[in-house]
């Protein structure tokens, strides 16, 4: 599936468009999908994909130089993230990181990457229609650590969100908790 952006030439797509989602708990049986998701970044001011790139540059006899990606490892910083009602994510994580739960937090998420370009206030998908599909890769089994838990009038937890590469590509039906993720045909 390749992105087709639907901004037209020169228009900045703006940040509110890449969105960041979570899942935990068991899979489904049948489809693989993690019944609780979330939406990150609520009172986030700024976060952004950090692809943390291993690069090996070399020069050789001639003087040539080369320079190879051996891999990436993609993570998101949400500072601050606070605690707010309703968040299932955040009452998951408080009572991990309050009881020192490491496995409760490793492994155990799919990360969503949706891009979402809006034009005039419609929703457009990739292909340029507007039936709702957004683009979208999972990344299954990641982990989200809490960094720290406190501050001074409300409280933050900070979080980093460790990327697998693990990919699948699909489409996601709306830009809400309760989205529907549907993976692309080969």
């Amino acid at each position: 599936m390749a992105l087709t952006s639907s901004l037209t030439s020169g228009q900045r797509a703006q940040r509110k468009l890449l969105v960041t989602a979570a899942a935990w708990g068991t899979p489904d049986q049948t489809t693989g999908e993690r019944p609780n998701k979330q939406i990150l970044g609520a009172r986030t001011e700024d976060s952004s994909i950090e692809f943390n790139p291993d690069i090996n540059t070399t020069t050789d006899i001639r003087g040539n130089t080369y320079t190879d990606v051996e891999k990436t490892e993609p993570q998101q910083t949400l500072d601050p993230s606070y605690i707010l009602g309703g968040s299932g994510l955040h009452d998951y994580l408080t009572e991990a990181v309050l009881k020192n739960d490491i496995d409760a937090y490793n492994q155990r998420f799919d990360i969503y990457v949706i891009t979402v370009w809006l034009v005039n206030g419609t929703p457009v998908t990739t292909s340029g229609s507007e039936d709702g599909k957004f683009y979208t890769v999972k990344h299954k089994n990641c982990s989200i650590f809490p960094t720290s838990i406190g501050g001074s009038t409300y409280v933050s937890m900070p979080l980093e969100v460790h990327f697998s590469n693990d990919i699948v590509e699909g489409t996601v039906d709306k830009i809400a908790d309760d989205f529907e993720f549907s993976k692309a045909s080969a």
